[in-house]
């Protein structure tokens, strides 16, 4: 069972051409071998399903990565990828991804770069994962409705928000705590200089 790299219909006959969309199917015989997503296809309804929250701005982005069936490496931007970075890559359930980000943004200079480059690459990085999730699903589970399978592993964290929230909180009291420990600190070094010395 093969399906045209164009249009994602299946092709039933050998032909040169997709009797759907009249693409070429040469190049799709001969790459069909080595490219799994060729073999099965990954449809739109297929992200939708992945996805979850914010489908519709997620799927138009991954469009920019599928020229004439071909991936390619498009530069995006992704606003809460650049705000939340870690967090955001959390969130879409790219723990790997999450690691590498937590990790580069704690060393110096090299973290700002990384800050940076998430919120330009997210959205490929999310596309590249998204269609190799649905790829081994579709593999995994060809008896079944996928949709529902892939709305059980796809989708959103929702305790990330809350960590979030209750981290930030956290650091919020942690910082006036100390706004206000340090004067006081530093009025008690004035008067009893001996203490810390």
């Amino acid at each position: 069972m093969k399906f045209c790299p164009q249009c994602g219909m299946e092709i039933t006959q050998p032909s040169k051409f997709c009797p759907h969309c009249g693409h070429p199917l040469e190049i799709f015989t001969n790459a069909s071998k080595t490219d799994p997503q060729l073999q099965v296809g990954v449809h739109d309804e297929d992200f939708i399903a992945f996805i979850g929250n914010n489908a519709g701005y997620y799927l138009h982005e991954f469009k920019k990565f599928n020229i004439a069936g071909r991936d390619s490496f498009s530069l995006t931007w992704n606003w809460p990828a650049f705000l939340a970075g870690f967090g955001w890559l959390l969130y879409r359930k790219m723990y790997v991804w999450a690691l590498i980000a937590f990790v580069s943004m704690l060393i110096p200079y090299l973290g700002l770069v990384s800050w940076i480059a998430v919120g330009a690459i997210a959205n490929y990085l999310y596309y590249q994962h998204a269609k190799r999730k649905i790829l081994e699903v579709r593999e995994l589970h060809q008896s079944v409705e996928i949709s529902v399978v892939l709305s059980q592993i796809g989708g959103v964290n929702k305790w990330v928000p809350i960590a979030g929230t209750v981290f930030t909180i956290l650091l919020l009291l942690l910082f006036f705590a100390f706004l206000l420990w340090f004067p006081l600190g530093l009025i008690d070094l004035f008067r009893t200089p001996s203490k810390y010395i």
